[in-house]
């Protein structure tokens, strides 16, 4: 049984192959980013250990908590490689794996396994396995369900589970907060994670084979409280893009549930592998960053949309179409005038999307905007293959002056 597995939840990410009982990862250059680094990196760990994607049976994914943008560009990866060879994909939850490394090399000592990554907000994602007789990590009993929280909150919860010395605290947001720790759990202890957390989810795959799924079937984890009401709000009382006439009968706003149907029937006429509505609905409903923006005619008519995401700083556009009888009509340059104003609005300095490299309509689009190319992800696209173009506008401010 051959094994390729990735983890996107933390800056450096790691990979790992583990063919029957031996498994060897390695953890990724935080100097280059994960949409820069994939899914070369895969395929060169392959590669240096004599082994060809298509000798690989099966994939795994960490797929979260963790980085928003980092969890969001390994699912894509391991899809596009699962879509590639036909292969089904496990999804393993990054506390889960993190625990897992540490009673791999540990055993049960201290029996309490506290598994802790940096949030990146001040905050940490975290849970508590009692580890007491297990020898993996589905025989351990869980005390605390993942969750995200201040370092005193979490602190002060995890003194509840008993005296401190029962517990290991592992992982970077243990070791960024270990002087907060250290107040409220003197006797505990702040360890490292001993393996590459792929590698822990590699060993993890090959027990949960049976819980293997579709490329599209694959969901990140997210902890943090949703906001997308707010997000929604914020968009509903945005000021019409500029240059946009006042009279005129295109109405931009947030999507909502109704919309939801629309958005996925012209997604299926506009693109080869849609998302689809229950994709969108999960994501606006479970997470702090997600926003759909539509535009509809003066009848209510669907007429473009706009998914995206607003990561920290950054926005990410995800997916925009245009219903084909509407297009160069100038709608999708006044939609992404109206989502970038707005999202300059909610704090976003920059904003980045992916477009595949044939597409010269929307290259000059958005280059006609202000994105500029600075970089390339090689056969991201599938049906066909091509190269993805990565453009960047740096400069959001320009769109509320």
């Amino acid at each position: 049984m051959v094994i390729l597995a990735l983890e996107t939840a933390t800056t450096r990410g790691s990979v790992a192959l583990c063919v029957d009982d031996r498994c060897v990862g390695r953890e990724g250059d935080d100097a280059r980013t994960h949409g820069e680094r994939l899914p070369g990196e895969l395929l060169d760990w392959l590669a240096a250990h004599g082994r060809r994607l298509d000798e690989v049976d099966a994939l795994a994914v960490v797929s979260g908590p963790g980085s928003f943008t980092g969890l969001r560009v390994g699912v894509a990866a391991i899809q596009g490689l699962a879509l590639a060879g036909k292969r089904r994909v496990v999804a393993v939850p990054t506390l889960e794996a993190m625990a897992a490394a540490w009673l791999a090399a540990h055993g049960e000592t201290p029996p309490i396994i506290v598994p802790c990554l940096d949030g990146q907000r001040g905050d940490v994602f975290v849970a508590a396995f009692d580890a007491t007789g297990a020898s993996t990590i589905e025989e351990c009993r869980v005390l605390i369900e993942p969750r995200v929280g201040q370092p005193e909150e979490v602190a002060y919860q995890l003194a509840d589970l008993g005296p401190a010395a029962q517990l290991v605290l592992v992982g970077n947001g243990a070791s960024r907060y270990k002087e907060t720790f250290g107040r409220w759990l003197p006797d505990a202890r702040i360890a490292d994670i001993p393996a590459p957390i792929a590698e822990a989810a590699a060993r993890i795959a090959a027990r949960r084979l049976d819980q293997a799924v579709t490329p599209h079937a694959l969901r990140p984890v997210y902890l943090r409280r949703p906001d997308a009401e707010l997000a929604r709000a914020r968009a509903a009382q945005g000021r019409a893009p500029a240059g946009a006439n006042e009279s005129d009968d295109w109405h931009i706003a947030a999507g909502i549930a109704s919309d939801l149907s629309a958005v996925e029937a012209l997604q299926r006429r506009s693109f080869t592998n849609p998302w689809g509505a229950e994709a969108i609905k999960w994501e606006l409903e479970n997470t702090d960053v997600a926003r759909l923006y539509v535009m509809r005619d003066a009848s209510g008519a669907l007429a473009a949309y706009c998914a995206c995401w607003m990561v920290f700083d950054e926005l990410h556009i995800n997916s925009l179409a245009v219903e084909e009888v509407l297009r160069r009509r100038g709608i999708a340059r006044r939609l992404l005038q109206h989502v970038l104003a707005d999202a300059r609005r909610s704090g976003a300095k920059s904003a980045t999307l992916e477009v595949r490299q044939s597409n010269h309509a929307a290259r000059r689009l958005y280059e006609g905007l202000g994105f500029h190319v600075e970089g390339v992800r090689r056969d991201y696209y599938q049906d066909p293959r091509e190269d993805a173009l990565i453009l960047w506008h740096r400069d959001l401010a320009v769109f509320i002056r």
